[in-house]
């Protein structure tokens, strides 16, 4: 039988256990949604202790040099080491959305940060004109790139200022409606449908 007195320790302790996994985990959920990067829920625990481990021990190094005033107790300690690691997560998410990170990655590794091909091919701060050809269809669609969603065999490409234009003819296709001067009509395309994509 579990011991009251156990447990009441266990509760005592929880903010000096906690301390070494919270900052860690808001820096893996801050990181994943500010550079679209996933990591894996198997290792999730782990990288949080070591991040947050990391974290505590920047945080001690900083109150030796600088902060020696400053209270040492648990919930303080991990408020600074989320604090510190927010700012460091900031940093790193901008530094990898800097075109001259990603040249310096590919010069020295032959990769990009990105682990999907879109953010090396489309501009997604001045948009990306596509040509989509769909499978079994005989007329492509020009358009902005607008939105790309990735969900394996349900993912999705969405085009603003599109226009369907005839493979054989290279004229609109039909006489369906030309929205290439109206960005607020948009049009979703299946990837699973898509034949090729030309980008320029």
């Amino acid at each position: 039988m579990i011991d009251i007195n156990d447990i009441l320790n266990v509760i005592k302790e929880l903010p000096l256990i906690l301390q070494y996994v919270v900052p860690g985990y808001c820096c893996i959920i801050l990181f994943q949604f500010t550079t679209s990067k996933k990591i894996d829920g198997k290792y999730l625990l782990v990288i949080s202790c070591v991040l947050s481990y990391t974290l505590l021990s920047m945080v001690s190094l900083l109150r030796i040099k600088w902060f020696k005033n400053v209270p040492d107790f648990a919930m303080l300690n991990s408020g600074i080491s989320i604090l510190l690691g927010i700012v460091i997560v900031c940093l790193i998410s901008i530094l990898f959305q800097r075109v001259w990170f990603k040249k310096l990655m590919v010069k020295l590794f032959h990769k990009t940060p990105n682990e999907d091909i879109w953010r090396d091919v489309l501009d997604l701060d001045n948009g990306s004109n596509l040509k989509v050809y769909l499978k079994n269809e005989k007329y492509y669609i020009i358009g902005s790139h607008k939105n790309h969603e990735e969900k394996g065999n349900d993912s999705w490409l969405a085009l603003s200022g599109f226009v369907k234009m005839d493979k054989e003819t290279n004229e609109i296709y039909n006489n369906e409606p030309d929205f290439t001067n109206d960005n607020s009509v948009i049009i979703t395309v299946r990837f699973s449908d898509i034949e090729h994509i030309e980008i320029f």
